[in-house]
C-alpha cells in the first residue's frame, strides 16, 4: 500500500513535543520524571563515551519510558511490560525496547542486561533523586545494591554524582533547558521520522483498542480520494497527515465515554465533541496550520450544524471536507464497541443519504462510489495488518504474564 513520503512534513522537535504533550494529558507527573531519567541518561552516556546514535536512542526511550501506562489498565500486564510492546511494534527505536525491561527483576530478562544496564541505574537512580531529593542518599541506595547493576555503570554514576553538578542541575530545572536542546536538534533519518509520526497515531490507538488502526485506515482513504480527485501533491501529504493524528485529542476524554457500548447521553456527548478541540490544543504551534485546521473541522458538515463550530461548507476547503468523509468512511467500516463493522453497501446508502442531507460533498461521495473497490480492498488489508500486530503483542503478554512481577 503506497503512501505520502511525509517525512519532511513536520520538525523532529515537532513531533516530540506533540508525543510529550500527549502523554502530560494523560498523567503530567510522567513528565517531569521521564525528562529528569532521559538527562540522566544522557550525562552518563557522555561520561561513558558513548555513540552519538546510542544517545539519541536512550534519550527517547526514557522519554517515553512510561508510555505503556497508557494501555496498563484491568486485564493487562504492568506498565514495564506494556511499554515494551508499544515501542518494539510501533516505535522507531524497536531494537532498543528491551532495555525497559531490565528495569525488572526478573531473570527471564537477563539476555538484555548487557545493553541495558545503563538505563536500569539511570531509571533507580532517578527513582531515589524523586523520593530523597538527595544525591548522596540516591547514590548510597544504588551502592548498598550495586551487584545489581553493571560495575561500569556504577563507576560512571559516581563521577556523574560527585564530579558534575548534576543535583544543582535537577534542582535549578536546568535539566529540562538541556534535554530539550538536544532532542531540538535531534536528527531522524527518512523512515524514522515517518515511523514516529505513524507511533503518533499508535498512540491513541494504544490507548484505546477500540479506535484500533482507525487513525491509519482514515488517513490511508482520505489520501487515496485526494489522489483521486487530482489535488496537488503537498496537499495530499498535509490531508494524510491531519489523518494520522485527528482524533490524539481523544486521550483527554474518559474511557468510559470512549469505550462506551451503549448510546452516549447529552452531557457524555458534550465531553466527547470535545476531542477536537483537544487535538487542536495538541497541535497548534506545533503543525503546518493547514493540517492543524483540517484535523480540527473533521466533524464539521457542510451545512453548518457540525461540530465545534457549525462552519458551512463555503467557507471550509476540499482537504477538510475529504478528511470529513474518510473519518465517517472509516468509523462505518470498522467494528467498535457499540457496533459490528458495516458492509460496503450500507457504508454507501449512509453516505448517500448525508449527501441528500447537505452534511457532505457530492463530489467526494461519487469519487469514493468509483473507487470504492480498490480503497477498502486496501483499507482492509492495513486493518486486518495491524489486527495481526496487536495478536503478536497478545501473545507475548501470554507468555509474559505468568510471570510479570
Amino acid at each position: 500500500m503506497k503512501t505520502p513520503n511525509c517525512y519532511n512534513i513536520v520538525p523532529t522537535k515537532n513531533l516530540w513535543e506533540i508525543g510529550l504533550e500527549f502523554i502530560k494529558r494523560v498523567d503530567e507527573k510522567l513528565i517531569e520524571e521521564n525528562i529528569k531519567l532521559a538527562f540522566i541518561i544522557y550525562k552518563l552516556c557522555k561520561i561513558e563515551g558513548v555513540s552519538n546514535n546510542v544517545i539519541k536512542k536512550s534519550v527517547f526511550l526514557a522519554c517515553f519510558n512510561d508510555i505503556g501506562s497508557l494501555s496498563a489498565r484491568e486485564g493487562t500486564l504492568d506498565k514495564d511490560i506494556e511499554t515494551y510492546l508499544f515501542l518494539k511494534y510501533f516505535s522507531p527505536i524497536k531494537d532498543y525496547a528491551s532495555m525497559i525491561l531490565v528495569k525488572k527483576n526478573d531473570k527471564r530478562f537477563a539476555s538484555y542486561y548487557l545493553d541495558g544496564m545503563r538505563f536500569k541505574i539511570a531509571r533507580d537512580y532517578t527513582k531515589y533523586l524523586i523520593k530523597f531529593h538527595d544525591k548522596d542518599l540516591a547514590y548510597k541506595k544504588i551502592v548498598d545494591d550495586k551487584d545489581n547493576y553493571n560495575g561500569i555503570d556504577v563507576l560512571a554514576l559516581s563521577r556523574l554524582v560527585n564530579k558534575t553538578d548534576i543535583f544543582y542541575e535537577i534542582d535549578s530545572m536546568h535539566y529540562k533547558t538541556v534535554i530539550y536542546k538536544y532532542i531540538s536538534k535531534m536528527f531522524f533519518g527518512v523512515k524514522e521520522r515517518m515511523n514516529f509520526i505513524i507511533m503518533l497515531s499508535s498512540l491513541f490507538e494504544m490507548y484505546s483498542l477500540q479506535t484500533l488502526s482507525h487513525s491509519q485506515v482514515t488517513a490511508y482513504i482520505a489520501y487515496s480520494l485526494s489522489k483521486k480527485m487530482k489535488l496537488k501533491k503537498a496537499n495530499r501529504r498535509k490531508i494524510y497527515v491531519a489523518g494520522l493524528v485527528h482524533d490524539l485529542g481523544k486521550v483527554s476524554v474518559p474511557l468510559k465515554i470512549l469505550e462506551k457500548p451503549d448510546k452516549l447521553t447529552d452531557q457524555e456527548y458534550t465531553k466527547m465533541k470535545k476531542h477536537v478541540t483537544f487535538t487542536k490544543e495538541m497541535l497548534q504551534g506545533k503543525m503546518d496550520f493547514d493540517i492543524v485546521e483540517i484535523a480540527y473541522r473533521h466533524h464539521e458538515r457542510i451545512d453548518g450544524k457540525g461540530y465545534p463550530n457549525k462552519i458551512k461548507g463555503e467557507n471550509m476547503t476540499i482537504d477538510q471536507k475529504i478528511l470529513q468523509v474518510a473519518d465517517v468512511i472509516s468509523a462505518l467500516s470498522a467494528k467498535r464497541s457499540y457496533k459490528e463493522a458495516w458492509s460496503i453497501k450500507k457504508t454507501i446508502q449512509i453516505l448517500d443519504e448525508n449527501v441528500e442531507q447537505g452534511k457532505m460533498e457530492k463530489e467526494i461521495v461519487d469519487c469514493f462510489k468509483a473507487n470504492q473497490e480498490k480503497i477498502m480492498k486496501e483499507s482492509n488489508k492495513l486493518m486486518s495488518d495491524t489486527e495481526k500486530i496487536y495478536l503478536k503483542i497478545n501473545k507475548e503478554r501470554e507468555v509474559l504474564a505468568p510471570k510479570a512481577n
